[in-house]
């Protein structure tokens, strides 16, 4: 059943009638996207008799509305078309110009593909040889056929599984070397990976926490002369976006998967983000009670950013521990709520 609103894709299946169990596989596969939400264009469904086959071929494979050809290769479907014989033959002749001629053969909108149905003895696909270049669907497994009908089904769609990630900002610290940095960028990714894979991610969340808490210092306000402080508060909270968006991207994968330690990680982190909020005296400076505003700032807000990707993913355990926790910070006595 196709999306509503979408248009369905029309796509034409080009094979050998090599055998009956052959031709059998072909249908079958045909079915399967049929019932997937794509138009097949089949001999064995559309080419009635008195027909001439030849042209159907030729308005299958010229056609601007068959978006897609899927070539079924084994064995003898190679050979025909190596050596121009019979329907198969016919229908290289009509293929091949279209394949030579395209644009960019590299373009990820390719509308022949060739799909493996058989090998040889040596594991090679038997590929027609004006196909021996293209990137082939391997089908001649039948335990990966889910698998590999995916793919084909991606392909058609275009949709694939792995895309490719919109371009974000430059790093701050590369377009101005005079803002300050977290140097989490490697950790960040890192981390993220670890929690996708589910393999050392306690680890990976320590590492990124760690670097995250330590380089925050690098953010501490310097007052300027002839700058207005609240300027300097904005312009700071401005400056730390980027590691904000960062650590948002990581609550929510931590959310989204929690490792043993997360939330154990989690408490630890604001617990050390707080000495940033209430710092410790430092002899001969006079401090007022807003020199840290721009990490109070921060550190709540990164505090509220954790409690959100935790409700989006329905973990209130974690959002218990978050919010019920007391918080020890060195330069405060007792235990004190995070608020």
């Amino acid at each position: 059943m196709s999306n509503p609103g979408s248009q369905t894709p029309k796509v034409f299946i080009s094979y050998s009638w090599t055998s009956e169990s052959h031709e059998e596989w072909v249908i079958g596969l045909a079915t399967d996207l049929q019932e997937s939400g794509v138009e097949v264009v089949l001999d064995k469904w559309d080419l009635r008799e008195g027909a001439d086959k030849y042209k159907f071929m030729e308005r299958m494979v010229t056609d601007p509305s068959v978006k897609k050809v899927i070539v079924v290769c084994d064995r003898l479907y190679a050979e025909k078309a190596d050596g121009r014989q019979g329907g198969v033959g016919t229908e290289t002749q009509i293929i091949s110009p279209e394949l030579y001629e395209q644009v960019d053969p590299a373009d990820r909108n390719q509308k022949f593909i060739p799909v493996v149905k058989e090998k040889d003895e040596q594991g090679r696909p038997y590929v027609p040889t004006y196909m021996k270049g293209r990137i082939y669907i391997d089908m001649s497994d039948p335990k990966a056929y889910s698998e590999k009908f995916e793919q084909l089904l991606r392909w058609i769609f275009d949709k694939p599984l792995h895309e490719k990630p919109p371009l974000g900002k430059s790093p701050v610290f590369i377009i101005d070397p005079n803002k300050p940095s977290l140097n989490t960028t490697a950790k960040h990714r890192f981390a993220l990976e670890a929690l996708r894979l589910r393999k050392g991610a306690d680890a990976a969340l320590r590492d990124y926490f760690d670097t995250f808490e330590k380089n925050l210092k690098n953010f501490r306000i310097q007052r300027q002369e002839g700058k207005e402080f609240n300027d300097q508060v904005v312009e700071s909270i401005e400056d730390f976006l980027p590691y904000r968006d960062e650590a948002i991207e990581v609550f929510l994968a931590l959310a989204r998967n929690p490792p043993e330690e997360a939330y154990r990680s989690l408490n630890h982190f604001f617990e050390r983000l707080l000495g940033y909020s209430f710092p410790a005296p430092t002899p001969g400076v006079v401090t007022t009670d807003w020199d840290e505003d721009n990490f109070k700032f921060i550190v709540n807000e990164l505090f509220l950013y954790a409690v959100a990707a935790l409700l989006k993913y329905e973990r209130f355990e974690g959002v218990r521990d978050l919010t019920e926790q007391e918080y020890f910070s060195p330069h405060r006595s007792g235990m004190l709520p995070f608020f």
